[in-house]
C-alpha cells in the first residue's frame, strides 16, 4: 500500500512538472481561456433564434479543443530550450519516446479530460446529445492538430514560428472548408453537419474515411516529428 501510494506520489509530481514546461507555466491561463471562448459561444447560440442542433454543439466545443492543445503541440520544444531542460532530454536513451511522446498522450489526455465539462455545460445549458460520441470526435481532430504541431515545431525549431504556420494553416483550411464541406477531404468537417444533397449512408462513409484520412496524417505527422528529433545537433 505505502508503495502504491508513494509511486501515485511521484507520478503526479512528474505530470505536473511536465505539464509546467509544456504550459511554459501559463496551464490556468490556457483553461480560462478555453471556458471564456466556450461560455461566450454557446451564450451567442443560445440566444440566437434558430433552434440548435448537434453541428451547433460540435462548433461550440471544437475552438476550446484546439486552443488547449495549440500551445502544448506548437511551444513544447522552445519552452524546454527556455526551461534549459533540452541537453537532458537528449542525453537520455531513445528520449524522443520517453519524453516528448509521453508529454503529447498527457496533453491529449488532459484535453479529453478537460472536455468533459466543458460537454456537460453544453448538455444541461443548451440540448442533450451523446457525450461521448460527440467528445471522440472532438479528439480525432484534436490528436491531428497536435500532431501537426508537434512535426512543424521540429522542423522551425521556434514556438512563434510554429504557431505563425499552424494559424495560416488552419485559416487556409477554414477558407476551403465551405467549398469541401461534404468532401471526406476536408480537415474541419462537421460529422453531424449533413448535407442536403446527400443520403445517410454516403454521409457515414464519407466521415469515416475523413477520420481514418486524419488519423493516418497524426500518425504520419507524429513518427516524422520523431524521427526529425533524432538530429540532436540542429535543437542543441
Amino acid at each position: 500500500m505505502k508503495r502504491f501510494r508513494t509511486f501515485i506520489i511521484n507520478l503526479f509530481n512528474m505530470a505536473r512538472y511536465n505539464m509546467r514546461i509544456i504550459f511554459g507555466g501559463k496551464f490556468v491561463y490556457f483553461i480560462l481561456a478555453a471556458l471564456i471562448f466556450f461560455l461566450l459561444f454557446g451564450t451567442i447560440m443560445a440566444f440566437e433564434a434558430r433552434e440548435m442542433d448537434l453541428a451547433d454543439i460540435y462548433g461550440i466545443l471544437l475552438f476550446p479543443a484546439i486552443l488547449l492543445v495549440f500551445y502544448p503541440s506548437a511551444f513544447g520544444i522552445q519552452n524546454d530550450a527556455d526551461q534549459r531542460t533540452l541537453e537532458i532530454i537528449f542525453g537520455i536513451p531513445d528520449y524522443r519516446y520517453k519524453v516528448w511522446l509521453v508529454r503529447l498522450v498527457m496533453v491529449l489526455v488532459l484535453v479529453f479530460i478537460l472536455l468533459i465539462p466543458f460537454a456537460l455545460i453544453a448538455y444541461y445549458a443548451l440540448m442533450s446529445f451523446p457525450l461521448f460520441k460527440m467528445i471522440f470526435q472532438l479528439m480525432v481532430l484534436v490528436i491531428f492538430t497536435s500532431s501537426l504541431g508537434f512535426m512543424v515545431s521540429t522542423l522551425v525549431k521556434n514556438g512563434n514560428a510554429t504557431a505563425v504556420i499552424l494559424v495560416i494553416t488552419g485559416l487556409t483550411f477554414l477558407i476551403l472548408a465551405e467549398p469541401l464541406e461534404a468532401s471526406r477531404w476536408n480537415i474541419f468537417l462537421n460529422p453531424f453537419k449533413i448535407p442536403r444533397e446527400l443520403n445517410d449512408i454516403v454521409w457515414q462513409e464519407t466521415i469515416r474515411q475523413n477520420r481514418l484520412f486524419l488519423g493516418i496524417a497524426a500518425v504520419v505527422f507524429l513518427l516524422f516529428g520523431l524521427l526529425n528529433l533524432q538530429q540532436r545537433e540542429k535543437f542543441l
